[in-house]
């Protein structure tokens, strides 16, 4: 009887052993939700790339959690940009997709930005696209010389925005006479704007979003695009002139390369410093898994949303490099910007 008693109690041991054990082999992420908060209305290329993202992310995490998009537009992407870093749940359920400015409006002292972007726990970046300046055809205007003889309505959505950025670049360093007429939530909005005549024309939409979301405008030269803002020309865009083609000195080179730097940084995922390592490990490991993922870069291909990813670690080193501009080339762009 007492080996009976002894078999039992070691079997009990052992089974509550086992229960903990499977217990804590759990994922963390099963039966969890994450969202993606993207900074901008619906349609515009964060929106498209996220929504694209959260089809096949929730496959690559320990736990295949339901991965969802929420847009929170407004100030062009501060206020997405700052309720993710301090307000959203810390717990690495809360993923940022902001705008690719956010970096750089903090580096600049930009109002209202409640981050510091040294400390965002990168997942990584999907695409980068050229950015591009536009208007629409009727308006008669067809270069950048057009453009210095005449003023120019253009659509923006905030401070931080490209679609108010680059007019204003433009108009400091090539002469341009563009004026932003403020209030559209993002790239859909102000194209309708745009169709409707509101406005004629906007800068930043980037050139694979309209590829993908207006591909006859392209095709019946609705639009004449004026400038592209990237390191180097898009294949399909040889006789649109660079941003930094049109600085006409040095200073204006410098800052003409500041702004194209977060072209660079792209379609881009990030979480607050405050999520657990761990956790943000298993997501920027999943993110990267994800952008091979065969299915997403089809499902992309068939949106004509080019999958160009970049680590996570890039994307830090370009926020460090960002750091070491001349002061005097921060403060005037700040200035030029209005931040």
């Amino acid at each position: 009887m007492m080996h009976a008693r002894s078999l039992f109690v070691i079997f009990t041991v052992a089974l509550f052993a086992a229960g903990s054990r499977a217990q804590e082999v759990v994922p963390f992420y099963s039966g969890k939700t994450i969202s993606i908060i993207v900074g901008f209305g619906a349609g515009g290329g964060y929106d498209l790339y996220a929504r694209l993202l959260s089809r096949f992310l929730g496959a690559h995490i320990p736990g295949h959690p339901t991965v969802v998009v929420q847009n929170m537009d407004g100030a062009g992407g501060v206020r997405a940009a700052n309720h993710v870093y301090s307000v959203a749940p810390k717990d690495g359920t809360v993923i940022a997709a902001v705008n690719q400015g956010a970096a750089m409006f903090q580096l600049l002292g930009g109002k209202g930005a409640q981050y510091d972007a040294s400390k965002f726990q990168w997942l990584g970046r999907m695409a980068s696209s050229n950015n591009t300046v536009y208007v629409w055809s009727a308006s008669g205007v067809r270069s950048i010389d057009d453009a210095r003889n005449r003023e120019i309505s253009m659509a923006g959505s905030g401070i931080i925005s490209d679609a108010n950025i680059y007019p204003a670049i433009l108009n400091a360093i090539a002469g341009t006479r563009f004026k932003i007429i403020n209030g559209y939530a993002g790239t859909n909005e102000s194209n309708l704007a745009l169709e409707r005549g509101e406005v004629e024309g906007r800068g930043g939409g980037a050139y694979s979003s309209l590829v993908s979301t207006r591909p006859d405008w392209l095709k019946k030269k609705q639009i004449n695009l004026l400038a592209q803002v990237g390191t180097e020309k898009e294949a399909d865009l040889p006789d649109v002139p660079l941003l930094t083609d049109l600085a006409t000195n040095p200073e204006d080179l410098q800052i003409a390369r500041l702004v194209t730097l977060p072209v660079a940084i792209g379609y881009n995922f990030w979480l607050s410093p405050d999520v657990p390592a761990d956790r943000a490990k298993i997501l920027a490991e999943a993110f990267a898994e994800t952008m091979k993922d065969p299915e997403l870069i089809a499902e992309g291909r068939k949106q004509s949303l080019e999958i160009r990813p970049k680590p996570a670690e890039e994307l830090s080193r370009m926020v460090s490099d960002a750091s070491r501009i001349p002061i005097s080339v921060l403060h005037r762009t700040a200035g030029i910007l209005g931040w």
